[in-house]
């Protein structure tokens, strides 16, 4: 079976995005590769979706690194909303806090405002790692608010 990540792109109408394939690693290249195709369509974007896709198979690795996430990530420089569901939270809020520690908070998703969470709890390890790069972010001047997300819309 295969697994896939669904990337929803906001703009006057939807445009979804998933890469299909058996090695969690590759499909995440794959799907930073596309992304980082000099187009409109994603350096202009400012809502960003990543949730499971329907094929609905857990077979997700963590053996993807976080520079592959960042690397996805890095093209939406316009980027204002991000919506993040359960699956995906843990791993995006662990490159954000990452971001905090290499001093980058600024450098990545510079347009960043919004980060809507499925299943945000009011605490534990996501909550602290988000926390952290909302708070690094509030001291450079770019503040960042987090939403509890439903994962509908």
């Amino acid at each position: 079976m295969f697994d896939e990540i669904a990337t929803r792109f906001h703009l006057k109408s939807r445009l979804s995005l998933g890469i299909a394939c058996t090695e969690s690693d590759w499909q995440l290249s794959s799907m930073a590769q596309v992304c980082s195709f000099p187009l409109p369509v994603f350096s202009t974007l400012e809502r960003l979706d990543i949730r499971e896709g329907r094929m609905r198979q857990s077979h997700w690795q963590d053996d993807v690194e976080n520079t592959q996430w960042l690397e996805l990530l890095r093209p939406f420089t316009a980027l204002k909303d991000l919506y993040l569901d359960k699956k995906f939270a843990p791993r995006i809020t662990l490159v954000l806090k990452e971001l905090v520690a290499q001093e980058t908070v600024t450098e990545e998703l510079p347009a960043l405002q919004n980060i809507f969470m499925e299943g945000l709890r009011r605490s534990g390890p996501v909550q602290e790692a988000i926390g952290q790069f909302v708070s690094a972010r509030q001291l450079c001047g770019l503040p960042v608010t987090v939403h509890k997300w439903d994962g509908r819309s």
